[in-house]
């Protein structure tokens, strides 16, 4: 008796193979019969054998399962004319022949986008003899093959639907494409070529690492040669190699035993820091969400993320009430963290006054102030103020605003040329103190609120704003500049001292940062040292 396979897919479909032996071995490694190199293909997959004068196709265990016309096959299972069989994602079409029928087909050569086996001498020899490879890749070598065939199998995605003897069925979307070469040309990726008996062995190839796990009996203990215990300690030299080893010629009870106790450890962690930080934030007793603005910074943050007091995801509304006997407008006082371009708009009673700048380097220290007209002020009744995200939906991106605060700024109502006259004044007596900066400490921060002033006051001059306006605004930002500098280093002069557990030193030097600073909320510096003093316990 004798059998045919014909390829049901690809170019080469119709293309027919005879196997006349009465057992044939189909699977991924050299010593099956039918040897195909395809990931979804098991290293002993099936087997197709003659009983009582019939075939039968038994399934090996494989991970992707043998299936005939759509159906799994379980056990053995009886195969008729036409009949398609599907070996994870490769299918054939099975038909017994008659033994005059069998007309020595020439082995198949490589073709495109095929599915290829060939079968030693048409398949006509023993089968000790007739062992051949089949979808072997593209220019692979001895070691890449024996690499695919101790690889594991991986499970394909979709499994086949039935469909009807004779009809050509397609392969899921995740069958790898299969292609071929024209005779006589090189393997392809998807061809399958038979050796002649003449061609030299492979040399030896020492096992991976992988190779030696699968070659452990299941249940461990012993699995391992004296050799591969000295080949993985010499790779993994310490505990390392020892951990490895353990793990290897483990018994099947002390691996499960090994999973649970690490499972069971990450619940417990898991539900320890639930504990410490939903637990801790449920016990801290605050109070109602600030909602309203005033010339005192809010400690408090609004947004979403880490460090976040009051989750805010979209956006938070302030109010503010102006009452004044003249003209006023308003400075806005914030710092910001976890910004992009363009993410978060500052709105006044429904007007967008302008964004929160990206994050720097230096996003955790900076003070954002941005002015609000008095055109934009309504005067007696309650303002708005909101700080809304516009890019990130609810619950993604995180974003932080902190340590918020209003100042109001009257605008003086006198004739513009005593506007710029007061101005000018201020002006020089900032550039005077920039001057003596090093002389004493404060000088700096005089300095700052003299070209501050001098700004202000021209806030109110009527457009077109003198020259002095803009000069006035660009010394306000070098000024700013270095006393950003100045802070930054007592900063680190105290943690300096700390390092050196020098207490008395670093209590010092925050007591020092009053003369550089001191007012409490114009500069953000006389704050961080209050709070590193309460860290530190000083």
């Amino acid at each position: 008796m004798s059998f045919q396979l014909t390829i049901a897919e690809g170019k080469e479909a119709g293309k027919e193979f005879v196997f006349e032996q009465d057992s044939v071995l189909i699977g991924r490694v050299a010593e099956c019969d039918v040897v195909l190199y395809d990931a979804g293909i098991s290293r002993r997959h099936c087997r197709i054998f003659s009983e009582g004068g019939e075939y039968f196709v038994e399934d090996l265990g494989s991970s992707n399962g043998t299936r005939v016309n759509g159906t799994p096959v379980e056990g053995k299972q009886a195969l008729s004319k036409g009949d398609q069989l599907s070996l994870g994602p490769v299918v054939f079409v099975f038909s017994p022949t008659l033994d005059e029928d069998v007309t020595g087909e020439e082995p198949l050569l490589a073709g495109d986008n095929s599915t290829r086996i060939v079968s030693v001498e048409q398949v006509a020899r023993p089968r000790s003899r007739t062992r051949s490879e089949a979808l072997a890749p593209e220019g692979a070598s001895a070691d890449d093959l024996e690499e695919a065939q101790l690889n594991t199998t991986r499970p394909i995605q979709a499994l086949r639907t039935p469909t009807r003897a004779g009809t050509q069925p397609a392969l899921p979307a995740t069958a790898p494409a299969r292609t071929s070469t024209r005779a006589g040309s090189q393997p392809a990726s998807a061809a399958l070529a038979r050796a002649p008996d003449s061609a030299p062995a492979a040399p030896p190839r020492r096992p991976t690492a992988n190779a030696v796990a699968r070659n452990a009996s299941p249940q461990g203990g012993g699995g391992l040669s004296a050799a591969e215990r000295a080949r993985i300690r010499r790779e993994s030299p310490g505990l390392v190699g020892n951990l490895k080893l353990f793990w290897l010629e483990a018994n099947q009870n002390v691996r499960r035993g090994i999973i649970a106790l690490g499972v069971m450890g990450a619940l417990g962690l898991v539900g320890l820091l639930y504990w410490v930080v939903l637990g801790s934030e449920q016990s801290v007793a605050r109070g109602p969400e600030p909602v309203t603005l005033s010339g005192k910074p809010i400690d408090d943050s609004f947004g979403l993320g880490e460090g976040v007091t009051w989750e805010r995801p979209d956006q938070k509304v302030f109010e503010w009430e102006y009452t004044a006997a003249t003209r006023a407008l308003g400075l806005l006082h914030y710092q910001a963290q976890g910004i992009s371009d363009g993410e978060v708009v500052i709105t006044v009673n429904g007007v967008d006054l302008g964004k929160v700048p990206p994050d720097t380097m230096a996003s955790q220290d900076r003070v954002l102030e941005l002015m609000i007209p008095s055109e934009m002020l309504k005067k007696g009744e309650v303002n708005r103020i909101t700080f809304d995200n516009t890019k990130n939906p609810p619950g993604e991106d995180s974003w932080r605003i902190w340590n918020i605060w209003l100042e109001k700024v009257l605008l003086p109502e006198i004739p513009p040329e005593q506007l710029l006259e007061e101005a000018r004044k201020s002006y020089m007596r900032g550039r005077k103190n920039m001057e003596n900066a090093t002389v004493g400490a404060r000088n700096r921060y005089e300095a700052w609120k003299s070209f501050r002033e001098a700004w202000l006051l021209l806030e109110a001059h009527p457009e077109p704003r003198p020259d002095l306006y803009f000069e006035a605004r660009e010394r306000v930002k070098d000024a700013q500049k270095e006393l950003d500098r100045v802070c930054s280093k007592l900063m680190l002069e105290v943690e300096s001292y700390v390092n050196q557990n020098n207490w008395q030193a670093a209590s010092a030097t925050l007591d020092h940062t009053r003369e550089y600073f001191p007012d409490d909320y114009d500069q953000p510096c006389a704050r961080m040292a209050e709070v590193k003093r309460a860290n530190l316990g000083l």
